[in-house]
C-alpha cells in the first residue's frame, strides 16, 4: 500500500474522529511503533489491519470509513499531484484517464508496485462507468473518490448505480455536470 494513502488514512481519522482514535487503532491493529511516511510502500496487509482496527474503534462499517475517506483524501493527493493535472482537465477527464496517472504516481514510488485496476469509460455526456478490481478489495472508496474529484474541478456528481462483484471488483455508474457556481463562473 503506498505510504501517501496509509498517512492520509492517519490524517483522516485524526481529522474527523480525533487524534487519540489513531493510536488505539495502531495498537489494535497490533502495529504499535510503526510510522507510515508518504513516499514509501507498505504492505497491504497492514492497511486491512488499520482498517479493521479502525472499524472497531469507530463502530462504522468498512465500506462507509473507505467512502468517507476515498472523498477526503483526494484534497490532499490533488495538492500533492498537482502538477500532473492537466490545466484544461474537467472531472469526467480526469476520472478517464485516473488509471494512467494512478499507475506513473505507483510507478515513481516503486516500479514493482501493483495499481488497482481502475477502468473509466464514457458513457455520454457527464455519464461515466467506473470498473474497479484489486485483491485490495478497497472499491467502496470509489463514490467517495468520484465525489471529492468532481468537488475539486467544482461539479456535481450523482451515484447512479453500484454493484458490488466477487473478489475485489465492484462497478459503478456516475453522473457529473458543472455545479450552478461553476456555470456562472464560466458566463
Amino acid at each position: 500500500m503506498h505510504g501517501a494513502i496509509v498517512s492520509s488514512f492517519k490524517r483522516y481519522l485524526d481529522m474527523s474522529l480525533g487524534e487519540d482514535i489513531w493510536r488505539i487503532v495502531v495498537a489494535d491493529a497490533g502495529l504499535t511503533g510503526k510510522t507510515y511516511m508518504p513516499v514509501s510502500i507498505y504492505p497491504d496487509e497492514e492497511m486491512e489491519a488499520l482498517l479493521k482496527a479502525a472499524e472497531q474503534a469507530t463502530g462504522l462499517r468498512r465500506e462507509n470509513l473507505l467512502e468517507d475517506f476515498g472523498e477526503w483524501v483526494i484534497a490532499p493527493l490533488m495538492h500533492l499531484y498537482r502538477a500532473m493535472i492537466p490545466p484544461d482537465a474537467d472531472a469526467v477527464s480526469f476520472l478517464v484517464n485516473l488509471q494512467q496517472t494512478h499507475e506513473r504516481i505507483l510507478k515513481l514510488k516503486d516500479p514493482s508496485a501493483q495499481a488497482p485496476r481502475i477502468t473509466v469509460k464514457r458513457c455520454g455526456k457527464g455519464l461515466i462507468e467506473v470498473f474497479y478490481a484489486s485483491s485490495r478489495n478497497m472499491g467502496a472508496m470509489i463514490p467517495g473518490a468520484v465525489k471529492g474529484i468532481a468537488g475539486w474541478f467544482h461539479e456535481e456528481v450523482t451515484l447512479l448505480a453500484s454493484e458490488p462483484g466477487e473478489n475485489g471488483q465492484a462497478h459503478f455508474v456516475f453522473q457529473l455536470k458543472a455545479s450552478e457556481v461553476a456555470a456562472r463562473q464560466v458566463v
